[in-house]
């Protein structure tokens, strides 16, 4: 189970190495996903309402080719392990802190949904910079090409304040979302394991208790229900995030740019891109780009919570005094 638990033979630093491995294996898998999802959230209506997830990729193939799901891939790798390495290492911290306070038991769901909270919003914080030029990247590959041209161009657009554009967003949606994540996963993992088989030693609560296809199986359930509700119930600010993040951005026809990175929204004021996806779009657009985006974080969340699970379990069977 992620988060501080008793008894456990690991280490902080073998946490931390773990969430990084996580962080390289999920973006390895998920990158593909990004692209789309980051293309279909940031089009004007007018220009998608025809695009399906599939035609979207089939036009992205088309004109791009294939290596183009992998724009931005090597800063999304350096982000991935930033975020996701964070994102557990400060939940098992701060988890810690809740469990070792001798917490009445009935608050302690509440009090693991903010230190998930408080994960979140340092993950977001510390990889933000990254992100915003990750995300130029995967519209703009040649504009912003390579980590530190990519930073030279984002400065260039808007000075050192472009690097936090969408930062209030980021916050408020990344905290809730990975509170809601942890908490879901914390809830389900338990159950399902306890359904899928008994334990080898009933003295142990940990997860080398289970055999391991019973941990990966209720992890992989356990993840994709916590992607969907996190990122279901987050997702208007998720939308208005990425596209505070392009609120600088600006095409350089020195720059072959492809039709699906064309006709970008873009936003610099968080109540005002808000108010202008109502009154331009409705209600329903700030749901634009939903499906793509819950498959992948469907997809993230199996894969971030499936490893480090795994690589959690290896890491204790190692850490096991040979007999």
């Amino acid at each position: 189970m992620v988060g501080y638990q008793r008894n456990d033979s690991l280490t902080h630093s073998q946490k931390f190495a773990v969430g990084c491995f996580t962080g390289i294996i999920t973006r390895l898998i998920t990158q593909p996903v990004d692209i789309i999802k980051l293309r279909t959230q940031l089009q004007k209506r007018k220009h998608i309402k025809h695009l399906s997830m599939f035609q979207m990729s089939r036009k992205i193939l088309e004109e791009e080719g294939f290596k183009a799901f992998f724009h931005g891939h090597y800063i999304g790798q350096v982000h991935s392990i930033l975020s996701v390495s964070t994102q557990f290492f400060i939940y098992e911290l701060v988890s810690k802190q809740v469990v070792n306070s001798g917490i009445n038991e009935k608050h302690m769901p509440a009090m693991l949904f903010f230190s998930g909270i408080i994960a979140g919003c340092c993950s977001g914080a510390v990889a933000l910079p990254l992100e915003v030029i990750r995300v130029r990247q995967m519209i703009a590959k040649e504009q912003y090409k390579g980590i530190l041209n990519g930073a030279k161009a984002v400065y260039k657009a808007g000075g050192i304040l472009a690097f936090y554009e969408g930062l209030s967003a980021s916050l408020i949606q990344y905290g809730p979302s990975v509170g809601l994540s942890f908490s879901v996963f914390r809830f389900m993992q338990p159950l399902l394991l306890k359904k899928l088989g008994q334990r080898r030693d009933r003295d142990d609560a940990l997860n080398t208790d289970y055999k391991p296809s019973h941990v990966v199986v209720a992890s992989m359930i356990a993840g994709s229900t916590a992607g969907f509700v996190s990122k279901t119930a987050t997702y208007p600010l998720d939308l208005v995030k990425r596209r505070l993040q392009i609120g600088t951005h600006k095409e350089d026809d020195r720059f072959t740019t492809s039709v699906t990175s064309r006709h970008l929204i873009r936003c610099t004021s968080f109540l005002t891109c808000i108010r202008n996806i109502i009154r331009k779009e409705g209600f329903s657009g700030l749901y634009q780009g939903w499906l793509v985006t819950v498959l992948k974080s469907q997809l993230t969340s199996i894969v971030a919570f499936t490893t480090y699970e795994c690589a959690c379990y290896v890491v204790r069977e190692f850490n096991k005094p040979v007999r």
